[in-house]
């Protein structure tokens, strides 16, 4: 069936579109960490809107559920700055129906938690985080459907 692929021509992951969907997907991927890192250093109020009731995340190996629990955590954290030393972005696959993907976003780097003025001054900390993120078909936007921060050190 040469150029309609193994969806028979259905969606983006038709043959040749797998590369539109790769590169949307990191375009995706690389303008949500922008958002996330900045809200999470500086606003976390905005960080409700990046999850829904349904969202999980295990922080350290803390787990939480539901956009409440998370962003009631993450605003009793210490201030932070995080820098983002690596990101990969891939499309995982939906169930066929030539819908939006799900999107894998993995990001590595390192994190000041504290005041960088206090004494001891605080370490920075090396962190990997692994976040997929859904499509909401209410509102058509992106959010956490699953989000793992680690210390990897």
């Amino acid at each position: 069936r040469g150029t309609k692929g193994r969806e028979g021509g259905r969606g983006r992951w038709a043959a040749g579109g797998m590369t539109d969907t790769v590169s949307i997907t990191t375009e995706g991927g690389e303008q949500f960490q922008k958002h996330f890192y900045e809200y999470l250093d500086s606003d976390r109020k905005n960080l409700q809107h990046l999850y829904h009731e349904e969202s999980k995340v295990v922080w350290n190996g803390q787990p939480l559920k539901g956009k409440d629990a998370v962003t009631r955590f993450l605003a009793e954290l210490p201030t932070s700055k995080h820098e983002v030393q690596s990101l990969d972005c891939q499309p995982v696959a939906t169930g066929g129906d030539g819908s939006d993907p799900m999107i894998l976003v993995t990001v590595m780097g390192v994190v000041l938690f504290g005041d960088k003025l206090a004494k001891p001054a605080p370490e920075t900390k090396p962190f990997a985080q692994t976040f997929v993120l859904g499509k909401d078909p209410v509102n058509n936007a992106y959010f956490i459907c699953a989000d793992n921060y680690r210390f990897t050190t």
